[in-house]
C-alpha cells in the first residue's frame, strides 16, 4: 500500500509544452511606454495597427504607420514563451525613425487575444495588444 501511495504522488517529467502558433488577422494597439527618471513620470504613445500572420507567408504590419510605427513585413517563429520577428524592412544601420516589429519578444496568445511585449531596462516597454479578427 505504501508503494502505491508513493507512486501515485510522484511527479512525472514531461518536457513537451503545447502551444498554439498565432495565425490569422489581428487588430489592436501598439503602445510605447517610457519612464523619464528626471520627471519620474510615464509617457505613453499609441498607434492603431493591423497584423496579418501566416506560417506560409510570414507577417505584415499595417494601419496607423505614419509617425510612430513602421509598416513592415517578414517572417516569424515562436515557441510557448517567445516569438521572433525578422522584419525584412528593418535596417540596423539606418537612422531610427519609427519602431519596427523586429526581434525577440515575450508573448501571450489564447486563440483570440495576442499580447506581444519587450522591456528595455527599466525605462522603455513596447507592447502590442491585438484581438483576432479572422483566420
Amino acid at each position: 500500500m505504501a508503494v502505491l501511495l508513493i507512486t501515485a504522488c510522484a511527479k512525472t517529467s514531461n518536457n513537451s509544452t503545447t502551444f498554439t502558433l498565432p495565425t490569422g488577422n489581428f487588430t489592436g494597439q501598439f503602445l510605447r511606454v517610457h519612464y523619464t527618471s528626471t520627471t519620474q513620470k510615464y509617457d505613453t504613445l499609441k498607434a492603431n495597427l493591423s497584423l496579418a500572420m501566416a506560417q506560409s507567408t510570414g507577417f505584415a504590419i499595417s494601419g496607423d504607420t505614419s509617425t510612430l510605427h513602421a509598416g513592415s513585413y517578414g517572417s516569424y517563429a515562436a515557441n510557448a514563451y517567445y516569438i521572433q520577428f525578422v522584419d525584412q524592412t528593418y535596417s540596423a544601420t539606418a537612422p531610427f525613425k519609427k519602431y519596427h516589429l523586429s526581434g525577440v519578444y515575450n508573448y501571450t496568445y489564447d486563440g483570440s487575444n495576442l499580447g506581444i511585449y519587450i522591456i528595455y531596462g527599466d525605462t522603455l516597454k513596447l507592447q502590442y495588444n491585438f484581438k483576432k479578427t479572422t483566420n
